[in-house]
């Protein structure tokens, strides 16, 4: 649509809305909230019809029709027709013209048909034009560098009924800081559907202009990415770089982030927006993220995050703001450095997380509403429901802005006995001469907080506004809201919907169901390729990282015998086998499921089948071991006259052995080295101390690629005295 039809629809929409709610509302809901709601959803319509494809846009398939929420639902929202989260199933048709891509194709003969297939994908995307749809045969892709996406309106899928994974979880040289898949910023139209992608500095990444330095800010947008499986970046998931806006991410499985801190904490998020505006985040299901599952914050503005599942999350689960940088805020629109504005959450299950389950900094104008909070701010610092303080790098003329006009309503927020921290917390900070997280009073209703066994607190921190940890009743008349808000057991059924018939219309208004098959195939219902972490029945169980299974990885010296690396699964993790991939720097990567025996670097990853405690995973990476040649050994050393000849004895032919290296010294001083081409056996030291004795040693390598491939020094052999 566009121009005054364009307009047209989102007014109508915007009535039909505000009818609806008129009529689905509970009656203790005041008039200001429903218009309030009418208006974000006239909103949220009118951006999906400013960006192709967004994900707010009506479907036209049945497969992801939009279905309005017309019972006892305190909003009307969009979703998928079973409420389903996570990938759908593969079944779109190819295009008649797409460029087809194999794990066995060939780059030199390719044309692009599906019988002539290119081997790369980059190679692919340099031989396509604006528009073009690069199809994916099953199986994986390791090009040791990104897939860059440089052109308009590229769409990159697997093929109907397939499954490709892009590998990045090992790189080429001088590409540690690679994204497993790029959008460049004339890549802005382009989609990424039905593809796996592991790995990579972030695993995608969208580019902008905005520090280039020139007159166009611009960055990729109009991007889509759907029906994917994101997992093990070594930082950020997804990142979104400022003015990428319009950037839809929808019907994915984002999880395990912030692989480079190997275990621990650090800044690696499941999807980081900075300064991206109207970016949507539909039906993912989000989960075992290093730090914050999502957080759109820079001043980003009109973001929707509705209908997404997420479990397991190191620090906060949905954040509206954080804390950034003051460069990258956009100062024409946002003056007062806002982190998030206009920001609209719904309908989220938000599950097991160490910080807030939905957290507000610098906010203004957010609206979040019919989300449920189970198990969250386990640690020792938020709320379930927390506003906090943006420092912006302490910079004397940043904004640090507190929260203004926060709309919180019909949400339900569900702790354990265990739970320490309170609902609501409001911060207050002495630095920088004093900050508040919240100016004025936030709208609250309509919410119901249940704590098991124990009553319900609330924390207000600001000077003159002190409230410590008090119940809901003297916090409905500190904020004089929250009339209509219960401190009841909400009767969570097993899919996280209230049975309470007191608080219809809170929470979560329908299951977000996790779309797996069960049976360990893709999400495309083939077998053939890999499938990542998506076989297995995902329903509560979490997916196995390479600590839920026992192994060594060390070098070994080369003994003409097949070694592996034996890989014992613990409690409640299923089968697992083993497959190594033969590559170093520079080389081409080779797979084989069974034990190597050359000398070189193999990666192993491993398939690892469902089990009683954890789901299944594919081609899961364990990490890289090395066969070395066999250790050398000195056969005589013969001094002379201000000399000695050293002799070893020879590796074997089968090794194929570069150079040989000596090295000696007089006891106690620096060893001097000299290198010996094989296949010579002997060399001849000049230039030696007369009545010393020296220290000799020898040790062999292989050249593969760029990498030298060392033994073991040989034992340390002490010369008769130098003639």
């Amino acid at each position: 649509m566009k121009g005054k039809s364009r307009r047209l629809f989102s007014t109508v929409l915007a009535v039909v809305l505000a009818f609806s709610l008129s009529v689905v509302l509970p009656t203790t809901a005041n008039a200001a909230n429903a218009a309030n709601i009418a208006n974000v959803n006239a909103a949220s319509a009118a951006n999906a019809n400013e960006s192709t494809g967004s994900a707010v846009a009506i479907q036209e398939s049945a497969a992801s029709a939009v279905v309005m929420k017309d019972s006892t639902a305190s909003v009307v929202a969009m979703q998928d027709s079973a409420g389903n989260v996570g990938p759908r199933a593969n079944t779109a048709d190819d295009p008649a013209k797409g460029i087809y891509v194999s794990p066995n194709g060939n780059n030199s003969t390719a044309t692009g048909a599906i019988g002539s297939p290119y081997k790369s994908i980059n190679s692919a995307l340099a031989a396509a034009t604006p528009g073009s749809t690069i199809v994916l045969r099953g199986g994986t892709y390791r090009e040791g560098i990104n897939v860059r996406i440089r052109k308009p309106n590229i769409t990159i899928k697997s093929r109907k009924g397939e499954w490709a994974v892009i590998d990045l979880t090992t790189y080429n040289s001088g590409h540690n800081e690679d994204s497993g898949v790029y959008f460049d910023v004339d890549s802005s139209g382009s989609k990424l559907q039905c593809v796996e992608v592991m790995g990579g500095f972030y695993a995608v990444c969208t580019e902008t202009k905005w520090d280039w330095g020139g007159a166009s800010r611009a960055g990729a947008s109009n991007i889509i990415i759907e029906d994917c499986i994101l997992h093990d970046s070594r930082y950020d998931v997804i990142k979104v770089k400022p003015n990428c806006n319009s950037v839809t991410i929808r019907f994915n499985e984002i999880y395990n982030s912030g692989t480079a801190y190997k275990g621990g904490s650090g800044n690696a998020e499941g999807i980081d927006n900075v300064n991206g505006d109207k970016m949507t985040v539909q039906n993912n299901f989000i989960h075992d993220i290093c730090s914050t599952a999502i957080y759109a914050k820079g001043g980003a503005t009109d973001v929707l995050i509705e209908n997404n599942r997420i479990e397991r999350v190191k620090e906060a689960g949905i954040l509206v703001g954080f804390d950034t940088s003051p460069e990258f805020f956009d100062l024409t629109v946002n003056p007062q450095y806002y982190e998030n504005i206009r920001g609209v959450v719904r309908n989220n299950l938000v599950v097991d997380t160490g910080l807030s389950g939905i957290g507000f900094y610098a906010s203004k104008d957010a609206q979040v509403y019919n989300n449920t909070l189970v198990n969250v701010a386990k640690g020792t610092d938020h709320s379930a429901l927390y506003f906090g303080i943006t420092m912006q790098d302490w910079e004397p003329y940043a904004g640090r802005p507190a929260s203004i006009n926060p709309n919180i309503h019909h949400n339900v927020v569900n702790q354990p006995s265990t739970a320490k921290r309170p609902m609501v917390e409001i911060r207050y900070s002495n630095e920088l001469g004093g900050l508040s997280a919240l100016a004025g009073k936030p709208t609250m209703d309509n919410n119901c907080y249940f704590i098991s066994g124990k009553s319900a607190s609330f924390t207000d921190r600001r000077p003159g506004s002190i409230l410590d940890n008090k119940g809901l009743s003297a916090w409905k008349s500190h904020i004089g809201g929250e009339s209509g808000s219960l401190e009841v057991n909400p009767a969570l059924k097993a899919d996280y919907t209230t049975s309470n018939a007191q608080c219809t219309g809170m929470g979560i208004q329908y299951p977000l169901t996790v779309t797996v098959d069960s049976s360990g195939k893709t999400p495309g219902g083939s077998s053939g390729g890999s499938s990542g972490g998506s076989s297995g029945n995902t329903s509560g169980l979490p997916v196995p990282t390479k600590t839920q299974v026992s192994y060594t990885l060390a070098s070994k010296a080369y003994n003409g015998k097949a070694w592996g690396v034996a890989v014992t699964p613990k409690t409640g993790v299923g089968k697992v086998t083993a497959t190594y991939y033969e590559g170093t720097k520079g080389t081409t990567y080779k797979k084989s499921t069974a034990k190597p025996k050359k000398i070189g670097s193999y990666t192993v990853t491993v398939d690892i089948a469902v089990g009683t405690k954890y789901r299944g995973a594919k081609d899961l990476t364990l990490g890289t071991f090395k066969i070395i040649p066999a250790k050398t050994s000195l056969s005589k050393i013969t001094p002379s006259k201000k000399q000695m000849k050293v002799s070893w004895k020879k590796a074997s032919a089968a090794q194929k052995i570069t150079e040989y290296e000596v090295r000696y010294r007089v006891k106690g001083a620096k060893w001097a080295t000299r290198s010996i081409t094989a296949p010579k056996s002997s060399v001849v030291i000049k230039s030696l101390k007369t009545g010393k004795q020296y220290q000799v040693q020898v040790r062999c390598y292989k050249m593969i690629g760029n990498e030298k491939y060392y033994s073991s020094w040989s034992a340390k052999k002490t010369s008769a005295k130098i003639k």
